[in-house]
């Protein structure tokens, strides 16, 4: 049996990852300097560490730290976010000029769950029982990126910034 945070190489796409922990730290580590841009897919956030303050401050430092940064975030349910992850949540307030958040509707196939980086990303891998996930970078980031793309060309807008009312 496999300790739950082993990394190994799949041959070509990049580093296997094994277990939760070891997806989670791979988030963290690209939350953390992420680079001027970012994109990020998962069908609800309920996986990522974005109620980690760590994480919120470093995505903080980075909002503050570059000149012009985006960052894109799709999800097909922003429900866990809005209900776990407060301290993510003020941050998109505070940050949502650069941001921008879409939903992607029911039937709509959905790229990998995943972080997308400047020519390199993580992914999560279909697993039987627990977590994989691959660092992926070339021909198979390319790919999962033009996944994202055409996800986000048909996907609504999300998540917004502040409820307006009344």
């Amino acid at each position: 049996m496999q300790d739950p945070t082993t990394t190994h190489d799949d041959g070509g796409a990049g580093s296997v990852l094994e277990g939760r922990d070891a997806w989670r730290q791979a988030l963290r580590d690209g939350l953390r300097d992420p680079g001027v841009e970012f994109c990020m897919y998962s069908d609800d956030y309920r996986d990522w560490p974005l109620g980690e303050a760590e994480v919120v401050q470093a995505l903080q430092q980075w909002g503050f730290g570059l000149r012009n940064p985006c960052v894109r975030i799709l999800a097909r349910d922003y429900s866990v976010i809005l209900r776990d992850f407060p301290r993510f949540v003020a941050w998109r307030t505070d940050f949502s000029h650069v941001l921008e958040c879409r939903e992607l509707p029911a039937g709509i196939e959905a790229p990998p769950e995943g972080l997308w980086l400047r020519e390199t990303g993580v992914l999560a891998l279909p697993a039987q029982h627990g977590r994989r996930s691959v660092l992926t970078r070339g021909a198979a980031w390319r790919a999962s990126v033009e996944a994202f793309e055409q996800a986000w060309e048909v996907a609504e807008p999300g998540f917004v910034s502040r409820l307006l009312g009344l």
